[in-house]
């Protein structure tokens, strides 16, 4: 279930999950982790679930794993990266783990929560924390934003704004420097469903930068995601298959095969639940 991620998009999207101001009853692995584009339910009381990327080969027929991506291999193809991430039992995101090449934690995005909410994700690189993130919320409870700071003298880095539908599906996410600029905007198009089926990114000057088009299964598991580049012009084609489940319906592995076999990888899940 691996897609291909788009350039430096900032940090403070990546880590401020924790979107509703009351529990959410249900676990969303999506805003705060690589998923933020193409979010997915999980099903039952999930506490904790490890993603994993292997080399994919060919064994007695079957696709099955190789040796562990490194960083730097998700990085040359444009993956997301090896993470652990965690629950609490109304399904709100307190903490995601990067992992490095040997499975140590790379970096660590923590939340700090006051009366049910998340109000700061800390970023931390072992004990140190590097950048922190101020977040907003409507008065729905859902995450609409916030700012991004260095700790020392708590510098402004970045901003964002989120729009959202009124059922915290984000349709606009629009970033802005510390002159209140904006340099970039991404723009979601929904299913029926809910499911983010188009998502296309803008720079600064409103130039169309890239356009991803996802399509779906019967089980609402992405199968497909297609990105056209432009300036230079590519396009790229992730073609998924889900091979296993667990006893939840959670996915337990997934195949992709890269612009028609340039790259072939296996994605492994583990979950725990409450």
């Amino acid at each position: 279930m691996k897609k291909i991620s788009f350039f430096c998009i900032l940090a403070f999207l990546f880590i401020a999950g924790c979107t509703q101001k009351k529990p959410i009853e249900k676990t969303i692995l999506g805003m705060g982790t690589d998923y933020w584009l193409y979010p997915e339910t999980l099903k039952g009381k999930v506490k904790e679930v490890k993603e994993q990327n292997y080399w994919a080969i060919e064994k007695d027929g079957k696709m099955t794993k190789g040796d562990l991506m490194t960083w730097k291999d998700l990085d040359s193809i444009g993956s997301t990266k090896n993470f652990v991430a965690y629950f609490d039992t109304a399904g709100v995101l307190t903490r995601i783990d990067r992992l490095d090449d040997d499975n140590s934690i790379r970096y660590s995005s923590i939340g700090i929560f006051e009366n049910g909410r998340c109000i700061r994700m800390e970023n931390k690189l072992k004990d140190s924390t590097y950048s922190y993130q101020i977040l907003e919320y409507d008065n729905l409870g859902y995450f609409i934003g916030g700012s991004y700071y260095r700790p020392i003298n708590d510098t402004l880095l970045s901003k964002a704004v989120l729009t959202h539908d009124g059922k915290g599906n984000y349709t606009k996410i629009e970033s802005f420097n510390p002159k209140n600029e904006r340099t970039s905007l991404r723009t979601l198009t929904l299913n029926n469903e809910g499911k983010v089926i188009d998502v296309k990114f803008f720079n600064k000057n409103d130039s169309l930068m890239a356009n991803y088009i996802n399509t779906y299964d019967d089980k609402g598991f992405i199968i497909r995601t297609q990105s056209i580049i432009e300036n230079p012009r590519s396009t790229s084609t992730w073609d998924m298959k889900n091979l296993a489940y667990d006893d939840h319906g959670n996915l337990l592995e997934c195949f992709s095969n890269i612009d028609d076999g340039k790259y072939k990888i296996m994605l492994v899940r583990s979950y725990i639940y409450y």
